[in-house]
């Protein structure tokens, strides 16, 4: 075919520039799939997964126990024995922060990607058995230190290790001013299957009506570790 003829059609293809090299082609690429989230049997990952769900509820949670809050190990200064230690204690408790401790789906978890248990009940300090009548002695959060029968205890036994199923509130803050925004369980009662605990039942002569069961209402008394802080 002549230019000559088809002028105006030779010009146009001038005007195109080169094809695109699109070459197609049958090779099926081999994706990995996605890796599932294996959540069966791992209660503490769960709620740290989806557990915005359970948020204000009460719930049931199975594991073993990865960290313990320990006072002395806590606020031991270079060079103090345990009787100093113990010593300061007992003068000043504020220096203590509340019981506390952590689980994990294993004995292995890290703390970091523990379940935060707060507001654990903890013994009457040396200075309340000492201001305190034995009779008015009934926070709900606080159990007799002299106690023979620890199975009549409010204040359960925990140690690293433990396997547990800790009953409470899953919430992002407790009453007495932790945080945590993968939120934390405020204790209402525990089975230690390691130390054959189990709580025993609420008294229902020293319930009151009208008081919210664990812990007084948040801003109603500053914690310890909130006074300590105010020192510093």
């Amino acid at each position: 075919m002549s230019c000559g003829l088809l002028a105006a059609a030779c010009g146009e293809d001038k005007l195109k520039g080169p094809e695109a090299e699109v070459r197609t082609s049958d090779v099926k690429l081999n994706i990995p799939a996605v890796p599932a989230f294996d959540l069966a049997n791992k209660p503490v990952k769960e709620l740290r997964v989806k557990g915005k769900k359970k948020l204000k509820t009460e719930i049931t949670v199975k594991g073993f126990v990865t960290w313990v809050y320990d006072c002395p190990t806590a606020i031991r200064q270079p060079g103090e024995d345990d009787k100093t230690v113990q010593d300061r204690i007992d003068a000043d408790p504020t220096l203590c922060e509340r019981a506390k401790f952590y689980i994990g789906d294993d004995k292995d978890t890290p703390a970091e990607k523990s379940l935060w248990i707060v507001d654990v009940p903890r013994p009457y300090t040396k200075l309340d058995v000492k201001r305190i009548k034995k009779k008015e002695r009934t926070d709900p959060l606080k159990c007799e230190p002299d106690e023979k029968d620890k199975s009549k205890s409010i204040c359960p036994p925990y140690a690293v290790g433990d396997e547990v199923e800790v009953t409470g509130t899953f919430e992002l803050s407790s009453p007495h001013s932790e945080r945590n925004s993968d939120g934390l369980l405020v204790y209402k009662k525990m089975i230690n299957k390691t130390q054959a605990y189990e709580s025993p039942l609420p008294d229902p002569a020293a319930e009151k009506p009208g008081a919210a069961a664990g812990a007084p209402a948040p801003g109603a008394k500053p914690s310890p570790e909130d006074m300590v802080k105010k020192k510093g």
